[in-house]
């Protein structure tokens, strides 16, 4: 997380904790989701609670680990969260992009297996849902299935050495691309371990269908509980599932503890993302730098992963929108109602050679149609940036993805 400023009054909001959401966390000093509020019970007698340093380790079956870690027998089992009751299932991702962090630990020399640690499960032996289990001391298997039909399937196996006998962090990361496919990335201890195109591990095709769960939620086991350790020797802790990529910082700042989980629910959120990518390639981003306080008029815009050298600027609005195409660009404008546009003296940008430009907000000289106003507390607009492109030699336009912000 760029932590640009750090009092009372002033927030650090950039593309950390901005535009994901955390919907369901466990932080195990109890059965409880306390974010998404999902009934868990626990089956068998897992111990909770056990960790004194991270607090709630989940020792999911065998005592080895705790006699490591506290001197005491952890009992085993797991938990199972509830996720099929209600109108509409929890967990439900569709084809949104997704991401889940946790804390682990692994003692494989006293497995009896010789397996790692069984993670998550809400699929249904080949239906709908997500599945992480490791196999062995060096990988970390995943394994996503959409609505496609039959066996449409993601399967894959990242290779890393897992830290031995201590708590390590881990973050993965399915970010979606609105044609299909996408990538999942994979962080341990806050450093990217390798990235895998998210595809149809047995035909290659993009993984584009929507992703829901099952069955309800295993927590310490996979594979209808039947795989919940053995002998193994398993720890887990703040376990979190979120809407929306988390980003680099976003790992750095989990593993770190400068973030929490329960960090990425604030009054900034990041909508219509990822944009359409721009002639780099890459799907242009907007962040915001400052204070959430419309009295303390400082905040910043940046758009960032642009073409070198393009002109744009900044859009506003109260309400949000999803226009294809407008006036020929090549993007979505992520703008509705009455839109004001940042194109005073000085606030038409150039991106540079880095393809990323900023504006100093006036939160007292804020664009509309009908003339400039002021932003108060509780106040909601949302921010996007336009830009200059060129496809094929054709000159053209394209659009960041947007942000909205609700002002304190």
């Amino acid at each position: 997380m760029r932590i640009l400023l750090l009092s009372a009054s002033m927030i650090a909001v950039s593309s950390s904790a901005l535009g994901q959401t955390c919907e369901h966390y466990w932080e195990f000093s109890s059965t409880a989701d306390q974010v998404g509020g999902l009934v868990t019970t626990q089956v068998g007698s897992p111990v909770l609670g056990v960790n004194a340093t991270y607090g709630e380790a989940f020792p999911g079956a065998g005592p080895s680990l705790n006699n490591l870690v506290s001197g005491t027998s952890g009992g085993g089992g797991h938990l199972e969260a509830s996720v099929l009751s209600g109108g509409a299932s929890a967990m439900d991702f569709g084809q949104d992009s997704f991401s889940f962090s946790y804390w682990a630990w692994d003692d494989f020399a006293g497995d009896g297996d010789g397996r790692g640690v069984r993670v998550f499960d809400n699929l249904l032996n080949t239906e709908e849902g997500i599945q992480l289990g490791t196999n062995l001391a060096n990988d970390w298997n995943f394994r996503v299935d959409d609505d496609q039909g039959a066996v449409h399937i993601y399967n894959v196996t990242f290779q890393y050495q897992a830290p031995r006998d201590q708590w390590y962090h881990v973050v993965g990361v399915v970010e979606r691309a609105p044609a299909g496919g996408g990538t999942t990335t994979l962080y341990v201890d806050g450093a990217m371990v390798m990235a895998i195109p998210f595809v149809d591990t047995q035909t290659g095709s993009n993984m584009a269908g929507n992703v829901a769960p099952t069955q309800d939620l295993l927590i310490g086991a996979i594979n209808g509980g039947s795989n919940v350790g053995g002998a193994q020797s398993q720890g887990l802790d703040d376990l979190a599932f979120y809407r929306g990529a988390l980003s680099a910082a976003d790992a750095s700042g989990l593993a770190s503890g400068a973030l929490r989980p329960v960090d990425f629910n604030g009054p900034v959120q990041r909508y219509c993302s990822p944009a359409v990518p721009n002639s780099t390639g890459a799907p242009g981003t907007v962040d915001a730098l400052g204070s959430l306080q419309a009295s303390t008029n400082a905040l910043t815009l940046e758009a960032s992963s642009l073409p070198a050298n393009a002109f744009g600027f900044f859009l506003t609005s109260q309400s949000q929108g999803q226009i294809a195409q407008p006036g020929g660009s090549q993007g979505v404008l992520c703008l509705g109602g009455g839109i004001g546009r940042y194109v005073g003296s000085g606030q038409i940008k150039n991106s540079g050679a880095g393809g990323a430009f900023q504006l100093a907000l006036d939160l007292t000289q804020t664009p509309t149609p009908t003339g400039l106003v002021t932003v108060v507390a509780g106040d909601t607009w949302n921010f996007t940036a336009w830009h200059r492109d060129a496809v094929g030699g054709s000159v053209t336009s394209n659009f960041t993805d947007a942000v909205s912000i609700t002002f304190q």
